[in-house]
């Protein structure tokens, strides 16, 4: 054979290798990825699966898988692995070789640095032919997401003033009679109201019955978590590892009280990822601890209202007989108005002040 005859065949064979490759490279190629768990507390080690299948004859000598992720999720150090950090985002880059009728899974530890709302929403898939002639991608969809809770203080951790009042709130629940409620009749006894004397029972029994009324199981406490560093301050926060160990004070509190049953709403001039909109936050009672501290997973530290115009709002529209804790790096002359109108309205109101770093709270 000629030197002319077999650079003209190695080449014909190179190119009909790069055309197969190129119609028939990610036919029957799946992809799929997701996390050991839903949701975890920051410091916690999450486990991130994935699933790659060549469903068919051809073998991939080589493939590329590339996503972006937040920053905040720290990937363990692994073979095939390549990690390169953004301000923002994470490259994260696997390479590997795919044999015919595969099926690969991937396991990557994951510890959560940070809390938050964590999107991974693509991957993209890059295969081709040993010689690098024939190179084709994929983009496939992933809507993937992990809630990563703040971490939990130690009730002891919180400051000191906090402490006395958190531990009145839940026998607050059992100190006021329910007039809605009724819990079987007793006997009448001095200071009964004629109105509370059961007609049927007193009758049957023969001596004045009067209606046992029950205690409410209703106590109300909304945090109010100012993502201001002062009164001054714009919309950007410039002292985020302060706001963010009041977003603990907040889950620590909220931890709490929902598990003594009293209902908590939260109340912030921060705004909650994934929603699209720049309102400020107000949710309905919670009664349920993984729901509030998911909604402070999703706090974005982006102010939307000044704290103290918010507060002016809740006391437009508040009714009495609730528990304000307000959470702030500041008490502002404004803040502190709107929180005495709260308090002149029949409401209770306490601080809990973010200190300073090495700083001691008041």
């Amino acid at each position: 054979m000629s030197l002319p005859w077999f650079i003209a065949s190695t080449l014909f064979l190179l190119l009909f290798i790069s055309a197969i490759y190129d119609r028939n490279a990610l036919k029957k190629v799946s992809y799929t990825r997701y996390f050991s768990a839903k949701a975890v507390y920051a410091g916690e080690q999450v486990e991130m699966v994935e699933e790659i299948m060549n469903k068919k004859l051809l073998p991939l000598p080589w493939l590329r898988l590339e996503s972006s992720i937040a920053r905040g999720l720290e990937f363990g150090s692994q073979e095939n692995l390549g990690i390169s950090s953004g301000e923002i985002s994470q490259n994260h880059v696997s390479l590997f070789f795919l044999r015919s009728y595969r099926h690969i899974k991937r396991r990557h530890n994951v510890i959560c640095r940070e809390r938050g709302l964590f999107l991974l929403e693509t991957a993209t898939m890059t295969t081709g032919d040993l010689f690098g002639m024939s190179r084709k991608s994929k983009t496939f969809p992933l809507q993937l997401e992990l809630l990563v809770y703040p971490g939990l203080l130690q009730f002891h951790e919180l400051p000191l003033p906090v402490h006395s009042w958190l531990g009145e709130l839940p026998v607050k629940r059992w100190i006021v009679e329910d007039p809605f409620l009724t819990a079987g009749t007793r006997e009448y006894s001095a200071g009964d109201s004629l109105a509370s004397i059961n007609w049927k029972a007193t009758a049957r029994t023969g001596s004045m019955q009067v209606h046992q009324k029950d205690y409410t199981a209703d106590s109300r406490l909304v945090i109010c978590l100012n993502v201001e560093i002062s009164d001054s301050m714009w919309r950007t926060v410039t002292d985020v590892e302060r706001i963010e160990l009041g977003i603990r004070y907040a889950a620590t509190v909220a931890e709490y009280a929902i598990s003594h049953g009293i209902e908590t709403r939260l109340l912030s001039n921060g705004r909650l990822d994934g929603g699209g909109a720049r309102d400020p936050v107000d949710t309905w009672p919670i009664s349920h601890a993984e729901e509030f501290l998911g909604m402070l997973a999703r706090l974005n530290l982006d102010r939307t209202l000044p704290m103290s115009r918010l507060m002016e709002i809740e006391a437009e529209k508040a009714e009495g007989d609730t528990d304000y804790l307000i959470i702030t790096c500041h008490r502002g002359a404004e803040l502190q108005y709107a929180a005495a109108a709260l308090s002149f309205m029949g409401n209770g109101v306490e601080w809990l002040d973010i200190p300073e770093e090495g700083g001691v709270a008041l």
